[in-house]
């Protein structure tokens, strides 16, 4: 409907005081990973010693027997260094001094930084799942930790040929998704009775898992709902879970939850263990924190501020009538056993 200009000239229109996010998608795995990140307290580089290899000396003394007093080498380090990501926060002068008094629905700064942080977190989900490492500017990630050097013959500086537990587990040309390949991927990564933490893969190969179950599997989930994945664990369902807190629909294999991210690469599924990749996050001096909970943004999912997010603060520029403040995570993903961690690729569904 056409309001003549004798109604708009004296009537106001309604604005919602909160912003929608209808482009950005969901990014699970990065609300699990920065949401639990670790502390990068100092140093240039991120060493996490390992063991490589079985000492063979020693063993039975009969009596008279010698002594072995030879030490080998079984251990060495792994080598990561941080890297920075940014995305900057312009408030134009004018846009400040308008962006005032009664007429404010919601305030400019906060919007924008919540609008931004969101940004930000959406381009840190890529570099999640498609960062390459040691090669150029770019963060490691869970593609270069679940991998047994078929694509990345070095891991942390050191060579998967020469040091084979650096290997994870990695397949190729996977096809229609069976339950053997889950079997098979799962096995490879369980060490010592412990096996992954979280699955993840696309929607499209989450519903074709969904596929594989029996029905009476399938009812149940109808029937209960979804089991509910958070930052920080599990909730048997969407009705449990408490304020403030964000879930995301799960499946189970073998006890271990099985999500779709839809940041993750098409075709490809992971199998991770959580308590071995992890980010570090590192704060820089004379940086601030700021709250991007999005309380007054409806965005993908609420974070805490994660270690290694480092906010400038708002500063005047040099070259234009405005204020430029610049928001930041710095630090790294890694992984201190790639044996836990594996892919499968070319899932066609």
């Amino acid at each position: 409907m056409e309001f003549s200009e004798a109604v708009t000239t004296v009537t106001r229109e309604t604005i919602i005081p909160m912003v929608s996010d209808t482009f950005l998608k969901g990014n699970v795995l990065t609300l699990r990973t920065l949401g639990n990140s670790k502390s990068w307290k100092s140093g240039y580089k991120y060493d996490i010693p390992f063991k490589y290899k079985k000492s063979t000396e020693g063993g039975i003394v009969g009596i008279g027997g010698t002594l072995d007093t030879s030490r080998q080498e079984t251990r060495t380090k792994m080598e990561f260094e941080p890297q920075r990501i940014h995305k900057p926060v312009v408030i134009d002068d004018i846009e400040a001094a308008v962006n005032q008094g009664d007429e404010r629905v919601l305030e400019l700064l906060a919007t924008e930084c919540d609008s931004i942080a969101q940004d930000l977190t959406d381009d840190i989900g890529t570099y999640l799942y498609t960062g390459t490492g040691a090669t150029g500017n770019s963060f490691d990630s869970i593609l270069n930790a679940a991998d047994d050097a078929t694509n990345f013959g070095t891991y942390g500086s050191k060579s998967r040929t020469t040091y084979t537990s650096l290997k994870g587990y990695y397949i190729a040309s996977i096809g229609a998704l069976a339950l053997s390949d889950l079997s098979t991927g799962y096995d490879a990564v369980e060490v010592g009775g412990v096996g992954p933490t979280i699955i993840v893969s696309t929607p499209t190969v989450w519903s074709a898992y969904e596929s594989l179950l029996q029905p009476t599997v399938r009812a149940g989930y109808q029937t209960s709902g979804f089991p509910q994945v958070t930052r920080s664990g599990m909730v048997s369902s969407v009705n449990t879970l408490t304020g403030g807190d964000i879930g995301f629909n799960a499946l189970w294999y073998r006890g271990t939850p099985f999500v779709k991210d839809e940041k993750c690469t098409s075709q490809k599924l992971f199998m991770i263990n959580e308590k071995n990749f992890f980010f570090a996050g590192l704060e820089l001096p004379n940086y601030e924190k700021i709250n991007t909970s999005a309380n007054n943004v409806n965005g993908p999912q609420a974070l805490p501020i994660p270690k290694g997010f480092n906010w400038s603060g708002m500063l005047r520029s040099s070259n234009q009538p405005a204020e430029v403040g610049h928001m930041y995570l710095v630090g790294n993903w890694m992984s201190d056993d790639p044996r836990r961690q594996g892919q499968l690729t070319g899932i066609t569904g």
